[in-house]
């Protein structure tokens, strides 16, 4: 987006040059596909536009918050369940999991991924499903770490953008918990007592499921890994497979949407919101 500076009325009034009833920002150039099918699933026409990163979406955050700039927000929740300090409003609308990604990765989806590129219909849904499972396990001292460090503001990086330093190797899809527990053992001592407990306590009465509350980003590099090996497991041969070409076919979270938790939550969040738009 231009760094022109407009007015809030500008600002609100964008989506009218486009046909549509509101206007929504989001932080970068991967958000507006993915908000797009979550607001075709919704009462909403809307336009939506990215505005080239975090920081500059805060400054839009705080036009809704501060001036009640009427336009609207959509950003991925990251961990705001557990932090009391993240601005909220109901012009903000927010991922149901940690990020976009975390709704991509729909174990569905990636079972399709596979058969296409296996070129065979393939059912490992059950397997898919438990490796999900036993990934969020092994990750959870991580998750227990990355919700401390930003709740307590501790400015550690603990899951890093991608995941593949705790994978068993650079091509496997399996966390290794023994580079889990060594990271963990580095910087446990930056952390009180009182600050795990706390959080543990969260996150066990949270009623979403780890997968949902993991980085997005730390994931992406499993699912490389899996589809990849998944496909060279039933079709004998390795399979040229990129991030490009992951984000493409699981962009789209709009199939059997309403046996999703994650996007049924988002779209009746936006569809609360028309009743008094």
């Amino acid at each position: 987006m231009d760094s022109l500076e407009y007015s809030n009325e500008a600002l609100e009034a964008k989506g009218l040059f486009y046909n549509k009833e509101i206007t929504v920002y989001v932080e970068g150039q991967d958000d507006p596909l993915f908000w797009k099918y979550i607001f075709d699933l919704s009462k909403f026409r809307a336009h939506i536009e990215d505005v080239g990163g975090n920081l500059q979406l805060e400054k839009y955050i705080d036009k809704i918050i501060q001036e009640n700039a009427d336009f609207y927000v959509a950003r991925d929740n990251d961990h705001s369940d557990f932090i009391n300090h993240t601005k909220n409003h109901q012009r903000i609308i927010n991922t149901y999991g940690y990020s976009i990604e975390n709704s991509m990765y729909n174990m569905a989806t990636i079972q399709e991924i596979v058969s296409k590129l296996s070129r065979q219909k393939i059912d490992i849904i059950e397997e898919l499903n438990q490796w999900s499972k036993e990934f969020s396990r092994r990750v959870y001292n991580l998750l227990i770490l990355d919700i401390a460090n930003h709740k307590f503001k501790k400015g550690i990086s603990i899951f890093g953008d991608n995941g593949y330093r705790f994978l068993k190797t650079q091509r496997s899809h399996e966390v290794c918990e023994d580079k889990v527990k060594n990271f963990v053992d580095s910087v446990r001592d930056k952390f009180t007592d009182e600050e795990i407990v706390q959080v543990k306590k969260m996150v066990k009465q949270s009623e979403k499921e780890f997968w949902f509350l993991i980085k997005g980003h730390f994931i992406t590099s499993a699912i490389l890994n899996l589809i990849k090996n998944q496909v060279r497991k039933n079709c004998g041969s390795n399979k040229s497979f990129s991030i490009d070409s992951l984000y493409a076919l699981t962009i789209d979270c709009s199939s059997n949407w309403e046996d999703k938790i994650d996007i049924k939550h988002v779209v009746k969040q936006i569809n609360t919101l028309y009743k008094t738009a």
